[in-house]
Order: structure tokens, then C-alpha cells, then sequence
């Protein structure tokens, strides 16, 4: 018969054990708060959208997930760091049928369109992979 190693602990020991556990699950908690709340929404999105185009499996459902022009253009940003040209983005559209899709306005900009990250995800890979 083989031996089994085993673990006895006393129920104070077992309780000091859980309650550093529990510290440190809640300071990684706090942590990952503090870092949602210093970052806005609109960044939240950006890189939600970057990973999603870099991995279209990180969302369960793009469809439900909306970014407009500003952030598309913000995606790949240029060679100084900007934020690509509304003529490159009106080319992008034409070129890739994105123009074509279902757009909302946004809730936040009013006048601003806005298209699903799914919609984006088939216009842009296309568009980059050709390149």
C-alpha cells in the first residue's frame, strides 16, 4: 500500500491561513479597481477593440460592443503617435465596405456613428493583411 502524504493543521492555523488568502484576493481586487477607475471609458473601449482585433476570441459577442471613428482611427496610431486622419478612415470605410454596415448613433456624441467590433473585426483584417 502506498503512503499518502497528509496536512494537519489546527482550526486557528486553518483560519490564519484563509484570512491571509482572503487579504491578498482583496488587495488584487483593489488593485484591478484602482486601475479601471484611473482609465476612462473611452479607453476602456480602445483596448477592448485593440484586443479584440488582435484576438477576435476575447469577446463572447462583438456585437454587442460599439466604437466609433475616433476610436477606430486610434486603434493603429501613426508613426509620430497620432491618431490616424478622418481621410484615412473615410478611405477605410470605402475600401473595406465598412461604410455599408448598420452604424447607431453614439450615446455619448450624439451625431457620431458608431459600428460593432464585429463589423470593424471583418473590415480590418482585410484591410491589413493586404497590405
Amino acid at each position: 500500500m502506498e503512503a499518502l502524504q497528509a496536512l494537519v493543521l489546527t482550526s486557528t492555523q486553518l483560519r490564519d491561513m484563509l484570512t491571509d488568502a482572503a487579504r491578498q484576493g482583496a488587495a488584487l481586487a483593489v488593485a484591478e479597481l484602482r486601475a479601471d477607475l484611473g482609465q476612462s471609458p473611452e479607453d476602456a473601449t480602445l483596448q477592448k477593440l485593440r484586443s479584440y482585433l488582435t484576438e477576435p476570441a476575447s469577446l463572447s459577442n462583438p456585437r454587442d460592443h460599439w466604437a466609433d471613428s475616433g476610436l477606430i482611427r486610434r486603434v493603429q496610431v501613426t508613426s509620430r503617435g497620432k491618431p490616424r486622419s478622418t481621410a484615412w478612415f473615410m478611405k477605410f470605410q470605402r475600401q473595406t465596405g465598412l461604410h455599408e454596415c448598420f452604424t447607431r448613433q453614439s450615446p455619448a456624441y450624439g451625431r457620431r456613428r458608431e459600428w460593432t467590433f464585429a463589423d470593424i473585426g471583418l473590415a480590418w483584417d482585410p484591410y491589413y493583411r493586404k497590405r
